[in-house]
């Protein structure tokens, strides 16, 4: 039996299987970030045959994600959004992953969805539970831009107050939110005003591909890992040693115990 996966990601026995081509060992990993890359036309053979190209792997969290997304742009015929690269993970998960999109233009608005116990993602039986809720806006240290004004560190600290009945995470999309002391200080609040096991964000401002690579990453392997909560952090720091630019963003990952 092989000692790693075809890729060396150190993979357990357990997490490795037979690859199609019935002669070397590979991981969910290798099919999915290496496989695409080192042997395009392996991996096209192989999906246009109609093949699973990894096994389907259970995790131990509700295959939900939320996504808060402001307008970026003012134009009308330029749609830019991150709902398509996030749409796009789920059939790569099993079970496949749901992706909740809504436009937020206001605190107001984000408060209708948000606020507890009154927000849509409390009275809706089918929200509820949703592990991370991921916010899409220009950014500033401490506060967030819509298209129709800035929402700023105690309104989305009353948007989230009180998240702490079951795990989940707040991850902000935007640029430098946890930059400076400002930013600091309102990831601390962010934590302790909702309960939330963690915030995750940026302090610096991002390229948009590269801020999209590393978050695509970090979901796919929090959402396909079995134990993800207990291994936050080794996500974190693996999208951090395997995407060289999360480190120049100032990507970050705050903890209640941190």
């Amino acid at each position: 039996m092989a000692e790693d996966c075809y890729w060396k990601h150190g993979t357990t026995p357990e997490g490795r299987y037979l690859c199609l081509d019935n002669k070397n060992e590979v991981c969910s990993r290798c099919c999915v970030e290496c496989c695409p890359v080192e042997s395009p036309d392996w991996f096209a053979e192989c999906t246009s045959a109609g093949h699973p190209t990894w096994p389907f792997a259970s995790s131990g969290v509700s295959m939900k994600l939320v996504c808060l997304e402001s307008s970026w742009e003012d134009r009308v015929f330029h749609n830019t959004s991150v709902k398509g690269f996030f749409e796009s993970l789920c059939p790569l998960i099993h079970p496949p992953l749901q992706v909740a999109h809504r436009y937020v233009e206001s605190s107001q608005h984000l408060a209708h969805y948000t606020r507890k116990p009154d927000g849509l993602l409390w009275i809706d039986p089918n929200a509820w539970n949703a592990p991370i809720f991921y916010l899409a806006f220009h950014g500033s240290p401490g506060s967030v831009q819509t298209a129709l004004e800035r929402i700023d560190s105690q309104a989305l600290c009353d948007a989230f107050q009180g998240y702490g009945d079951y795990p989940n995470l707040i991850y902000i999309g935007s640029c430098s939110v946890l930059a400076g002391p400002a930013g600091q200080q309102f990831g601390e609040d962010l934590l302790k005003a909702s309960g939330s096991k963690a915030v995750i964000g940026y302090t610096t401002d991002v390229d948009w591909m590269n801020s999209l690579v590393v978050d695509m990453l970090f979901l796919f392997r929090f959402y396909t890992n079995k134990d993800p909560w207990n291994n936050l952090q080794e996500i974190f720091n693996s999208v951090m040693k395997d995407f060289g630019p999360a480190s120049d963003m100032g990507y970050t990952l705050l903890t209640l115990s941190s």
